[in-house]
């Protein structure tokens, strides 16, 4: 690993081209290049942990690993120059304003969510999804905006404040109030479905009065379906069935029975920011 990084550290326009040739396996490469670099000047190990970058995140949406910052954050971080890594976690709809850099690449990792970027000189919009990794060239005019959840790990080289903000006019403010409208699709045994990348717990209520039974139409698929939805990291399934009926039906409501568990590995649903997911759903009584 240390013979590696020193030939990449003097082969700096080699390894751009490798990162934007052979993506995130590369970027992972890189990292561990990084730390063999780092292993070998202290003879040890630099940890940030999980938890660390967690508690950092909650009050703001970009904190640095590596890089040679100017301005202090909650986060310890390695201090380097020659390159800059981060995460950037938008927890709600968030736009990024215009602007370029004169020196610096940007390599990007999307770890969840939907982001997407317009070029300005050209009007071409790109788009990015879970799992994706891209470049950003030297040099390009670009406006972003990202859904509600996604977090981007990036990697800047170099360390160094070379942004450049664009004026911008009508154009770019009714693309940022455009937002990113997300499309559901659903799969039921079909031979060319995507395959599934998350799998979750969901709640569905069951309402009936005078021999009917309450339906909601959705808005992302136009498909009617029992009032409910995914259960949240904090709460039991039955509190999901209430706050679900709550949030979209205004009831107030008690759960009397659970009728039954309902899941199907060929029934999928994919959505707009790249999830493919299997639901497993507790069915409900009211």
């Amino acid at each position: 690993m240390a013979n590696a990084y020193s030939k990449v550290l003097g082969a700096k326009t080699r390894i751009v081209r490798i990162f934007k040739h052979k993506g995130y396996a590369t970027v992972l490469t890189y990292i561990q290049i990084v730390s063999a670099y780092k292993i070998n000047m202290n003879k040890g190990f630099v940890k940030i942990s999980n938890e660390d970058i967690r508690k950092s995140l909650e009050n703001v949406t970009r904190q640095y690993f590596v890089g040679n910052l100017k301005k202090s954050q909650s986060l310890d971080f390695i201090k380097r120059e020659d390159i800059e890594i981060g995460i950037t976690s938008y927890k709600e709809y968030s736009e990024e304003q215009p602007h370029y850099h004169t020196v610096v690449t940007e390599f990007q990792y999307v770890v969840s969510g939907w982001t997407k970027y317009i070029n300005l000189k050209t009007k071409e919009e790109f788009e990015f999804k879970m799992g994706d990794f891209y470049v950003i060239e030297t040099g390009t005019h670009y406006a972003q905006k990202s859904k509600k959840g996604t977090k981007i790990l990036f990697i800047k080289s170099p360390s160094i404040n070379d942004k450049m903000s664009i004026e911008y006019g009508d154009d770019i403010v009714s693309w940022y109030t455009e937002g990113l409208k997300g499309i559901r699709v659903d799969y039921s045994h079909e031979n060319d479905m995507p395959n599934a990348n998350s799998v979750c717990p969901a709640s569905a209520v069951a309402i009936i009065k005078n021999n009917k039974i309450l339906m909601l139409k959705r808005k992302d698929n136009g498909m009617w379906t029992l009032p409910g939805g995914t259960m949240e990291m904090e709460e039991s399934i039955s509190d999901c069935a209430i706050r679900e009926l709550k949030e979209e039906t205004n009831l107030n409501i008690q759960i009397e029975d659970v009728i039954g568990i309902y899941t199907d590995p060929k029934v999928r649903i994919e959505y707009s920011d790249g999830e493919v997911r299997r639901e497993f759903t507790i069915g409900n009584f009211y």
